[in-house]
């Protein structure tokens, strides 16, 4: 069964939660909706080997 991916702008907000609540990916709650821990710990990788950082440094 192939699973459907996650919205990117879900995993950001797991990612700012994970972040503003200091806790570990682990112990991202599913209940929230924001996805695993594992899957917003990997997604700025993706993000990056497409080019998104990159294209928002250069925005004026």
């Amino acid at each position: 069964m192939a699973r459907i991916p996650l919205e990117n702008q879900l995993c950001l907000q797991g990612i700012l939660y994970v972040l503003y609540n200091d806790v570990s990916w682990q112990l991202l709650p599913l209940e929230l909706g924001f996805g695993s821990g594992q899957t917003c710990w990997r997604r700025p990788g993706r993000w990056h080997e497409v080019g998104v950082f990159e294209a928002l440094s250069a925005v004026p």
